[in-house]
């Protein structure tokens, strides 16, 4: 057990668009992620800002748990656990062609033997 933080960043392609994905790194950890962090390097004052997502899975409809219409810095909270084969998606549509994203995820990783042990 201990604390969880990974960072990833993407450049947005000539729409502005572009995705980041989180996995698991083992069968035997589980994240319990609190905190997503979106930014971009655009200026504050440059529009278009881009819309960020985040997704349980792939993106997709139905996939989305959240969206920040100020993905150029926003933090999602929040309770999201991915087990092994759960991946995190955030996806950025819409900012500034060129512009790199960045998202940091924080939170917890948990040994999943640890959680057998207390019963969960």
């Amino acid at each position: 057990m201990g604390e969880y933080r990974n960072r990833k960043s993407v450049t947005l392609d000539g729409s502005g668009n572009g995705s980041v994905s989180f996995d698991v790194r083992s069968s035997n950890q589980r994240y319990v992620i609190g905190f997503i962090v979106v930014s971009t390097n655009q200026s504050p004052s440059v529009a278009p800002y881009p819309t960020a997502t985040v997704y349980e899975g792939p993106q997709q409809a139905g996939m989305a748990d959240g969206a920040s219409w100020t993905g150029n810095q926003d933090v999602f909270r929040g309770r999201f656990v991915m087990d092994a084969g759960t991946d995190l998606t955030v996806a950025f549509t819409g900012g500034v062609a060129g512009s790199k994203a960045t998202v940091i995820v924080e939170g917890i990783n948990e040994l999943r033997s640890e959680l057998a042990r207390r019963g969960y």
